[in-house]
């Protein structure tokens, strides 16, 4: 079974799909988002929709590795590209790091797995993010530490810690894990995995680097990036009646545990785990090693809002690598202590899980997304043209990320405070419509904006006094 040729395939499937998605116009803001804040990446990595720095929102300096691939082609479609490149790769990667403990045929059977795993294969469709690109990063740095490559463990580990605020504070843990391996591993040539070590001394000073260097990039971005610009806008996430921020939500079960468990123990929060787990049959609980992908889930979990815990979003990448590392290991064990057989049993079942999920409960959601959400995009095309790109402008969320690599000053959800509106009259379909159309019109009305191009209901309104 060649995993590199399944992964090549998978990524061809994503990278079509990517495609077609970006000709009918169907990826949200935050893709359109991201283009604006990595083509800024050396000028502060402004961006219209976040109204300034996207620092304030997330701590994610490594974007600006994939500056070259849009200042090139001035498209949001080189990162989704990237982003299904990434997906594509865990599965050779996980493969490669079972080799030696489950051998060629099951280490194989668990890429296979790796590439069918519908929440990461959700991570390969969906809108750009830079968590997706975290799976791969880890799993890079895992079998780094593994293979004892520690120039390409500090690379990675510096990539992986400037992905974003929230990844770097589950290396602190994976540090401390490798550190206290080392502490107690035999020099042997057992592998890292099995809980021992080659060279413990060096897996030790890896281990307490990569912690030490998460907890000072954590300690800059609170200590001195947030407070320069306003605080960290995604603490919304979580406040609650009992608890105000990250920091109160972390000793509720202890100050409010009546309201707590209650909040957090849901049935949607139950079923985002099954979605998790069932597709690994479970395996994941047969390795400690799953134990690091608490923190990632955590901060799933304890979030407010459902979208957050709703499988098919980037916050699983947060949480992904570790359980798939755990599979490894489970399998391996499983190999050694039971036989080839049952081993080859576990990943079997794995297989037709991740299948019956991608039939049955589908993360990707491709029906939603595999259709133009207006019926006429060459009017639209043309009325975003009369808009001069330099020009401050407000659109719908799709129509805003098809363009927003070539307009700098584009941004969503606006009907006032920009020199340019694009909408449509009979845009029925975005929700937004009932709540902006009025507004638009109010807008008109008033004189503070005029037409400037119609095409059939698609209008491009100029702000009086606009250049």
């Amino acid at each position: 079974m060649n995993v590199w040729l399944w992964a090549s395939l998978e990524f061809a499937v994503l990278a079509a799909l990517a495609v077609v998605r970006a000709k009918l116009w169907t990826y949200g803001s935050d893709t359109g988002t991201f283009a604006q804040v990595v083509h800024d990446a050396f000028g502060g990595m402004r961006n219209g929709v976040e109204s300034g720095s996207h620092f304030r929102y997330h701590w994610s300096p490594s974007l600006a590795l994939l500056w070259p691939v849009v200042a090139a082609t001035r498209s949001a479609l080189g990162l989704q590209l990237v982003q299904a490149a990434a997906t594509a790769v865990c599965g050779p990667l996980v493969a490669a790091l079972a080799r030696p403990y489950a051998g060629r045929s099951a280490a194989a059977a668990l890429g296979v797995i790796t590439l069918l795993y519908p929440p990461l294969l959700a991570l390969g469709f969906d809108e750009f993010h830079e968590l997706g690109l975290f799976t791969a990063v880890v799993l890079a740095l895992v079998l780094a530490a593994d293979r004892r490559r520690w120039i390409a463990f500090a690379a990675f580990a510096l990539v992986a810690i400037g992905l974003r605020e929230d990844a770097a504070l589950t290396l602190v843990v994976f540090g401390i894990a490798l550190f206290a391996i080392a502490l107690r591993a035999r020099p042997t040539g057992a592998g890292l995995l099995e809980g021992f070590s080659a060279s413990p001394r060096a897996l030790g000073i890896a281990g307490a680097a990569l912690a030490l260097a998460a907890i000072c990039s954590l300690g800059f971005y609170y200590g001195v990036i947030t407070p320069r610009l306003g605080g960290w806008a995604p603490s919304h996430f979580y406040v609650y009646s009992f608890a105000n921020g990250p920091g109160a939500l972390v000793v509720a079960p202890l100050t409010h545990p009546g309201e707590f468990f209650p909040a957090i123990a849901t049935l949607g929060r139950l079923t985002y785990v099954l979605e998790a787990l069932v597709p690994l049959a479970f395996l994941p609980l047969r390795s400690l090693w799953s134990l690091l992908a608490l923190p990632g889930g955590a901060i799933v979990l304890l979030a407010n809002s459902g979208y957050v815990w709703r499988m098919g979003d980037h916050y699983a990448a947060l949480w992904i690598p570790w359980l798939l590392v755990g599979t490894i290991v489970a399998v391996a064990a499983l190999m050694k202590h039971r036989g080839a057989r049952i081993a080859g049993r576990a990943t079997t079942a794995a297989i037709i899980l991740c299948a019956v999920f991608l039939v049955a409960f589908n993360p990707l959601h491709p029906l939603h997304y595999l259709h133009s959400y207006y019926h006429d995009l060459t009017d639209a095309r043309r009325a975003i043209g009369c808009v001069p790109k330099d020009a401050s402008m407000a659109t719908y969320d799709e129509w805003f990320s098809a363009v927003a690599a070539q307009r700098p000053r584009a941004t969503i959800d606006r009907a006032a405070g920009v020199q340019y509106l694009v909408y449509a009259a009979d845009f029925s379909s975005d929700p937004n419509q009932a709540r902006l159309w009025p507004q638009v019109q109010s807008e008109v009305s008033s004189g503070r904006y005029r037409i400037a191009c119609r095409y059939g209901d698609v209008v491009t309104y100029e702000a009086a006094g606009a250049q």
